[in-house]
């Protein structure tokens, strides 16, 4: 079982683990490769959704790699990295976002996404990784050396009452987008990922996010922000120029809010944030060897 496709195979491994399934190789493809998109996504649709649109902008760059199993012609478990830049209490560290973990119905339980994790693992030797995992995996990662992080949420009291302004929002496929979200310099010292713009730029073209782009040309400035009752939750924020909160919330296009939640950790020094217990799917380090203390890891950055 391999593929002679994509951008190469990995070595050659044993998988006595696989009942009757001997020299496995691994697919392996860090690229725009068209071929090895569609067979990985027929996957990924049965286990996920579609990912075609993503690949259709042509994002797939040597930051995101695939390693897949093949039987025959069709890709039946795989595990996707993304080299993740983070910078974290001032330093940038090369970490590994792991997703796409998946493998496909009839292949199951036969120790298929093990071999792949073992395998990357070896490959990454001292590399922190992390992913989010969903209810039915979390057992499985921590078999793996990896350890579950209670993730918290910034938030901000403030008033917003800016009925006079009126919203100038952005269709999603906007090319002004891409200008934002590549060339941002609003950084967090504390906790931010210095190179996941093709990674925001997917959630940005999901769909889930299309009513809320707003652009501020006075502050060169794109939110990507959603109302909810008193409560405006910033998913993010890519400014061209560097500015204070205190400039942002005399231009956001929101009235009667009293409170801010924050997708990401606030790289403001003119605001201070409180830290509350937030809910959602749980994330999971490995090879992590300091504390991580209050941690928000950027939303529009996960995989």
């Amino acid at each position: 079982m391999m593929y002679s496709g994509g951008r190469g195979t990995e070595s050659r491994h044993s998988c006595d683990r696989w009942v009757g399934m001997k020299n496995v190789e691994i697919a392996f493809c860090n690229g725009n490769d068209k071929d090895y998109q569609a067979k990985l996504n027929v996957l990924l649709k049965e286990v996920f959704f579609d990912f075609k649109f993503w690949y259709d902008l042509n994002l797939w760059d040597d930051n995101y790699e695939s390693y897949a199993i093949f039987n025959g012609d069709t890709i039946v478990s795989n595990i996707c990295v993304y080299k993740t830049q983070v910078m974290f209490s001032g330093q940038t560290h090369l970490a590994l976002s792991i997703g796409a973990v998946a493998t496909k119905e009839g292949f199951r339980k036969q120790g298929l996404s093990r071999f792949l994790m073992e395998h990357l693992i070896a490959k990454y030797d001292g590399v922190p990784m992390y992913l989010y995992a969903d209810d039915s995996a979390l057992d499985f990662y921590p078999k793996f050396g990896f350890e579950r992080v209670i993730e918290k949420l910034p938030v901000a009291t403030c008033t917003i009452d800016n009925d006079h302004l009126s919203a100038s929002k952005l269709p999603y496929d906007h090319p002004r987008i891409r200008d934002y979200v590549y060339h941002r310099v609003n950084i967090s010292e504390e906790l931010d990922c210095l190179n996941t713009a093709c990674i925001n730029l997917f959630h940005i073209h999901f769909g889930y996010l299309k009513d809320c782009l707003y652009e501020i040309p006075a502050l060169k400035t794109m939110v990507i922000a959603e109302q909810e009752g008193t409560t405006l939750v910033l998913k993010g924020v890519f400014s061209l120029q560097h500015i204070g909160f205190a400039d942002l919330l005399m231009h956001l296009p929101f009235s009667n809010v009293e409170r801010v939640e924050f997708g990401f950790v606030p790289p403001w020094r003119d605001l201070q944030v409180v830290w509350e217990e937030a809910e959602g799917d749980p994330l999971f380090v490995r090879g992590v060897t300091c504390a991580l203390g209050d941690v928000k890891f950027p939303e529009l950055s996960r995989t």
